[in-house]
């Protein structure tokens, strides 16, 4: 119970600035914040003031938000709002006031893909991690992968940043660069139309630079409280310089964007990749993936594991086909 005492005392100290939905726990203290999801017996509140609380649903007397949920209880599924209407707690839907336990709540999230005109949202992340060695050898690597989304209305813009160096013995044995901003229009709350322009150098595997942009369409299968799924198909124009070989080339470009939270939101699954398919003089396809773990310690710094390949079916003479690049480091949310 210390653990509400807090969050209620912050509660009564931030109440100006916290409001929106309100939990009642057990001893009948009110918790202000944004609900963001109820699954596996636990609730999430988001607030202000102590960022990500997570509260046992056992303890769990009354909520009332503002938004509507998908909702699952036990033998109902329904859309609606939660409330406290004349001390009964009750599913506000087109269909009425249905009456329901709280005890009986198994799943609530908040979809995201409708469209709204006055919606912003930015969130930044950055992973880092640092490896030195020494002893009969040295060695140092760093890694880092910075990501920003912004999302207003039915526009989405994504940025990401990946760095990737390593020395061995003073020699350089990994040096990767890759910049990537992507654009949605959302068309409807699940179509869209995208853009994208990437840009990849690493000078060990002769890559002085790949430069592609391109434009398609996309299909937002889910966007919830528990996470997204996106693909998108289009054409793209690439600009290569290998081994000091310069050419431009057409190609088609499959992206897809996925993450999936378990735990309460307290771990994180994530797959990202473009595939670039080139026909021209038989270059085959180049395709780039990351793909990880990450356990939240708290609600803006976690732990992240990510496996990061680079694959070509056709690379300059004397490299290998795939490289991949296995990380665990920190990471922070802002």
């Amino acid at each position: 119970m210390n653990r509400y005492l807090l969050v209620l005392l912050a509660n009564i100290i931030f109440h100006s600035i916290a409001h929106g939905d309100t939990v009642v726990v057990e001893n009948g203290d009110a918790l202000t914040g944004k609900v963001d999801s109820i699954a596996g017996g636990r609730l999430v509140l988001s607030t202000t003031y102590a960022g990500d609380v997570i509260i046992d649903m056992a303890a769990v007397r009354a909520i009332e938000t503002a938004d509507n949920f998908n909702l699952r209880l036990s033998g109902l599924r329904v859309i609606g709002r939660l409330a406290v209407i004349d001390g009964n707690q009750v599913v506000v839907a087109k269909e009425g006031e249905i009456l329901i336990q709280v005890e009986n709540l198994l799943v609530a999230s908040q979809s995201k893909l409708a469209v709204t005109s006055l919606a912003r949202e930015w969130n930044s992340r950055v992973d880092l991690a640092l490896a030195l060695s020494s002893g009969n050898s040295t060695a140092e690597s760093y890694n880092a992968l910075v990501e920003s989304n912004y999302k207003q209305g039915n526009t989405a813009h994504q940025i990401t940043l990946l760095v990737n160096t390593e020395d061995s013995e003073g020699l350089k044995t990994k040096d990767q660069l890759d910049f990537d901003y992507g654009f949605k229009l959302f068309l409807s709350d699940q179509w869209f139309s995208a853009a994208n322009v990437e840009y990849f150098s690493d000078p060990i595997k002769d890559v002085d630079q790949r430069i592609s942009a391109g434009i398609g369409a996309g299909y937002q299968f889910t966007d919830n409280s528990f996470g997204a799924l996106s693909t998108e198909l289009g054409l793209s124009a690439v600009q290569e310089q290998l081994a000091g070989d310069g050419e431009v080339s057409p190609a088609i470009r499959w992206g897809v964007d996925y993450n999936r939270y378990f735990l309460a939101k307290r771990i994180e699954l994530f797959h990202r990749q473009s595939l670039l398919i080139i026909p021209e003089g038989d270059r085959g396809q180049v395709l780039s993936s990351s793909t990880g773990l990450r356990y939240a310690l708290n609600h803006r710094i976690d732990t992240a594991f990510r496996v990061d390949l680079d694959y070509e079916t056709d690379p300059i003479l004397g490299n290998e086909k795939a490289d991949t690049t296995y990380t665990l480091g920190l990471g922070i949310r802002f």
